[in-house]
């Protein structure tokens, strides 16, 4: 059984979204926060990772941009995993790789 280190963890990080699309490479940008809950499973034997953007609702795909999971994979995880490493909480205690 890995070892757990704390029971659950909290992050909020920052991200960039396309709010407008002006066409010819030029657009407005807006700003969102998507919060992270990393959570000790006791029958995974892991972490679960959940998050939540508020401001999805803001977040338009016809203007070229991807849910939150595309916000998640494409830029968040990295800084999660930075910081979960940090931490001492290594990928290999994360359910299913924290995806």
């Amino acid at each position: 059984m890995p070892d757990k280190i704390e029971d659950s963890y909290y992050f909020s990080y920052p991200f960039e979204y396309i709010a407008r699309n002006h066409g010819d490479d030029k657009y407005d940008i807006g700003y969102a926060t998507m919060n992270i809950s990393v959570v000790w499973n006791d029958s995974e034997e892991g972490y679960d990772v959940s998050y939540d953007v508020p401001e999805i609702g803001r977040i338009d795909p016809a203007q070229g941009n991807g849910d939150a999971a595309d916000f998640f994979e494409h830029d968040v995880s990295q800084r999660l995993m930075s910081d979960l490493t940090a931490a001492g909480v290594g990928p290999d205690l994360l359910v299913d790789g924290g995806y």
